[in-house]
């Protein structure tokens, strides 16, 4: 056990179990079956008694502020504390510790043996997922009113989908619960009109980004992710004008995220950056 306090949350096990726990509601278990489930990932505990004690106070804790509390979990955490096994480790290390201990759980066997509040709405889990498919040309038109006076504001550029970006979300499954997103390339292209995807023959990837790191030295992004809602997608003029299969990647590090108010600002520097290289190719009357 990892402890910075006598707090009921001031240990590893206990922050961890009423995480899983409220993870498993917010995914769409029914009490019932996030309790069996934050049990069976946590055998472990019940190898220690004390770790076991740990598990009942914070499944009993939280299940209580739920207005979910089942009498079995109840019981348990009542029996740990009646037993002073959690107390003993308290005992050894500081008795002004263990009397503040001590009155942490009278508090939570009170609280447990009070009516419990009624049940708690618990919102669902919400996903990212994709916005396209690997290998897509999107044709973005740069509308951003931050850029309103900017010589590039409504022209067009072009993006190709190389990669998805996978995060799993705590210890759940990760091929069944987990965030996805579109990693992103841009084309050294800016124009008055949508383009025309022969365009992309004579065409290159650039940088999305080139610095100076203090650790890594000079340092390229070549990939990006866009992070919006899908009710902030819909805002954006942006569309798929083909697919073109070579030059994906299976693999990436970490992309760069941007938003809706920094993505167009990012475009644009890199953009000017090709400029001056003599990269950029510009369809513009």
């Amino acid at each position: 056990m990892g402890a910075w306090g006598t707090g009921l949350y001031q240990d590893d096990t206990t922050c961890d179990i009423k995480d899983e726990y409220i993870t498993y509601l917010q995914i769409g278990m029914t009490n019932e079956e996030a309790t069996k489930k934050v049990i069976e990932e946590n055998e472990w505990c019940f190898e220690d008694e004390e770790e076991g004690a740990l598990l009942w106070f914070a499944l009993a804790d939280t299940q209580w502020k739920y207005g979910r509390l089942i009498d079995e979990v109840k019981q348990k955490a009542i029996e740990c504390i009646d037993s002073g096994i959690d107390l003993e480790k308290w005992k050894e290390e500081d008795e002004k510790l263990c009397e503040k201990r001590k009155k942490v759980l009278e508090a939570l066997k009170e609280k447990l043996n009070s009516e419990q509040p009624p049940e708690k709405k618990v919102t669902k889990m919400k996903f990212f997922r994709a916005h396209w498919k690997v290998g897509d040309i999107l044709s973005y038109q740069i509308l951003n009113e931050k850029l309103k006076n900017h010589k590039w504001y409504g022209k067009y550029i072009l993006l190709k989908v190389v990669c998805m970006y996978r995060t799993n979300i705590g210890s759940l499954p990760k091929d069944i619960y987990y965030n996805e997103h579109d990693m992103i390339s841009l084309y050294n292209w800016i124009g008055d009109k949508k383009p025309d995807l022969e365009l992309i023959k004579n065409l290159k990837i650039i940088p999305f980004s080139e610095y100076d790191d203090m650790v890594f030295g000079k340092t390229t992004d070549m990939v990006a992710t866009v992070l919006l809602s899908k009710k902030e997608f819909k805002k954006l003029n942006i569309e798929v004008i083909g697919r073109e299969e070579s030059n994906i990647q299976k693999r990436y590090s970490l992309p760069v995220g941007y938003n809706k108010y920094n993505f167009d600002d990012r475009i644009i520097r890199a953009l000017e950056r090709e400029k001056k290289k003599g990269n950029l190719i510009e369809d513009i009357e």
